[in-house]
């Protein structure tokens, strides 16, 4: 298998259909496109999502953070706890584990998230540093990524592809400059690590949107195609109206990545009722959270997802930042 998310055909096959006992408080299980379980406490919902962060060595601990409690947010609830399993390659150093673990409290701390257990190992079934986190917390509704209807306006926040961005300028600095980047766009796209949290604009739109859904791996078209999926209805894009940043193309063109089909983290994915968008737009430009409208809900028409003329049939978009770890491991050259 290629590195990356298992294909859902295999994923249906040999994981989905084995989830153990039938409990009939669980509300929402796993399922492809789905953000986080829910379960049922009995007038209370407990939203829980896991997360393993590979992506990254240089911005593991705040990836940690923001990666798995966005899955919480976009679910309409605010993510409350976090437990980390954290497992580090033989010779890692001290400083190394300082600057995941002080990383990871400045992010739980601008949250108002509390790290409530975990385990931290040294084994040699790891070649970098991986960090595997469980995201927690109660509300009383929430949101589904399947709830997505045929007319809504889908809204995005944020630039597709930062994620990709900021590990980039962080992992592979030296690289992009090689390759062409300037200086200065590399520190923007560093920047954008403070930007990766959605959970400001997630709870703002809760009780607005139809859908939420958080892009990671394979970018806004494989968030959008799973949103498509779940909710069983094809959807619309205008790529020129997708937010791609300045610092985010440059990166992405450098080392040959599609923006919108790479680790999005931080952009918000929304399906909002036409006629509340005026409404869900105020509350983002109120926050000061940059956002725009990308495209339309459709009836289910033969495909997920079209950006202009291309089109996605599956939830899968292959993601080719993680090939560029891979060739680090193998020795290859960056491509």
């Amino acid at each position: 298998m290629k590195p990356g998310k298992v294909h859902p055909s295999l994923l249906e096959k040999l994981v989905l259909t084995r989830r153990g006992a039938a409990r009939g408080d669980v509300v929402v299980g796993p399922a492809i496109g789905e953000d986080a379980a829910v379960v049922d406490l009995g007038g209370k919902y407990l939203v829980a999502h896991t997360d393993p962060i590979t992506g990254s060595v240089n911005l593991l601990g705040s990836l940690a953070v923001y990666v798995p409690t966005n899955d919480v947010a976009v679910r309409g609830v605010e993510p409350m706890w976090l437990s980390v399993a954290l497992l580090l390659p033989p010779g890692a150093s001290d400083d190394l584990l300082d600057a995941i673990t002080r990383q990871m409290d400045m992010a739980a701390r601008r949250l108002g998230v509390t790290i409530v257990g975990g385990h931290t190992e040294v084994t040699t079934a790891v070649t970098r540093p991986v960090a595997v986190v469980t995201a927690m917390g109660v509300g009383s509704r929430f949101v589904s990524t399947s709830g997505a209807k045929p007319g809504d306006v889908v809204v995005m926040t944020k630039s597709a592809g930062q994620e990709t961005a900021s590990i980039l300028a962080s992992d592979f600095a030296e690289e992009a400059l090689r390759r062409g980047v300037p200086a200065e766009a590399l520190e923007r796209a560093r920047g954008l690590i403070a930007e990766i949290s959605v959970a400001r604009e997630a709870l703002a739109l809760a009780d607005l949107a139809t859908s939420m859904h958080d892009p990671t791996e394979g970018g806004v078209a494989n968030g959008l195609a799973e949103i498509a999926y779940a909710s069983k209805v094809s959807i619309d894009v205008r790529r020129k109206d997708v937010v791609v940043y300045r610092e985010v193309e440059a990166l992405c063109r450098a080392f040959r990545i599609d923006p919108l089909e790479t680790l999005s983290s931080g952009v918000l994915l929304a399906t909002v009722p036409r006629g509340r968008l005026g409404e869900a737009l105020e509350r983002l430009q109120k926050l000061g959270v940059p956002h725009a409208v990308i495209g339309e809900v459709k009836p289910p028409s033969g495909y997920l997802v079209k950006i202009d003329d291309r089109r996605y049939n599956e939830p899968y978009v292959e993601d080719k930042l993680f090939a560029l770890f891979q060739n680090r491991v193998d020795g290859r050259g960056l491509g």
